[in-house]
């Protein structure tokens, strides 16, 4: 084996792409390793949901709309279903209205429009309502919307029950970026950075995934064809494989970018995930 070869064993190929139709909003992942996303359309004022299986990349349903075009958007994912909310009116930011379809199949399982979420636990949703002089718990199944229960004389049952909901549901298997520091825990990694960055004018902070013997990092510079007027931004992404320092990937993840984007990149399972220009889901596989 030569050199050549050796180098070329050490770079990450593409495990899979998925292309939305508009702009990647949002990204929830399932107990069951499905991936739900939230598309925008920002001149067309529409959003779209999506469902891809984990491994493949493959959808298993996408182009999901409502008779809402713009005001919706992803509350949660709940075992095998996603939970969608409308708005109480498109100038307020509260959520009102639950919709559950099923993750394996994009269908419907039920709505209600009078209640909001509130949190998920087990089989059962939990949500509320506010009326004028109190806020009214609901217990729901998650499976079918049959009302379970009504709370209006205390919520400190619910309370507590939603404290242990987060406590159970707070390990969803995706390791985000940290911002990288001067005082970084480990010298040769803030050494590398700066190898890697060294001559370019850094825009905002880089922000780093150290697992394992992957180290995985971004950082924004200006784009070269930015105008004084129209500043934009380019996001560069780069992966090493530790302790060697070997580049395994290095990338232009965003371009034309307004503002600096913070998380752009994660760490799932076996996989790192960026988004491409914002319309590209990308998963490299970092370890079989």
């Amino acid at each position: 084996m030569n050199l050549f070869s050796i180098f070329r064993s050490e770079r990450l190929d593409t495990d899979w792409k998925y292309v939305a139709n508009g702009i990647i909003w949002r990204l929830l992942f399932t107990e069951r390793g499905r991936v739900v996303g939230e598309c925008r359309n920002q001149d067309k004022k529409t959003v779209s949901f999506f469902c891809l299986d984990e491994e493949s990349g493959n959808p298993l349903w996408r182009d999901l709309n409502l008779e809402e075009p713009w005001w919706v958007g992803i509350e949660a994912v709940l075992n095998d279903t996603v939970l969608l909310h409308t708005y109480a009116s498109p100038d307020m930011p509260e959520h009102r209205g639950i919709r559950v379809y099923d993750t394996q199949t994009g269908v419907l399982r039920w709505r209600n429009d009078d209640v909001t979420f509130w949190f998920g636990f087990g089989d059962r949703v939990f949500a509320y309502r506010d009326l004028f002089e109190k806020r009214v718990g609901y217990e729901i199944g998650l499976q079918t919307g049959e009302l379970k229960a009504i709370y209006d004389e205390s919520l400190q049952e619910l309370h507590a029950l939603r404290r242990e909901a987060i406590e159970s549901q707070s390990a969803s298997g995706v390791t985000p970026p940290e911002i990288m520091s001067d005082d970084a825990p480990d010298p040769s990694i803030l050494a590398l950075v700066n190898r890697t960055a060294k001559g370019k004018k850094l825009a905002g902070k880089v922000e780093y995934i150290k697992q394992n013997d992957v180290l995985a990092f971004n950082y924004h510079i200006l784009a070269r064809t930015s105008a004084v007027q129209s500043q934009s931004f380019e996001n560069h992404l780069f992966i090493y494989r530790l302790p060697q320092g070997t580049c395994a990937f290095s990338g232009i993840i965003g371009r034309d970018l307004k503002a600096y984007v913070p998380d752009s990149f994660f760490i799932r399972r076996s996989r790192l995930f960026f988004v491409k220009d914002q319309h590209t889901l990308t998963a490299l596989r970092l370890w079989k």
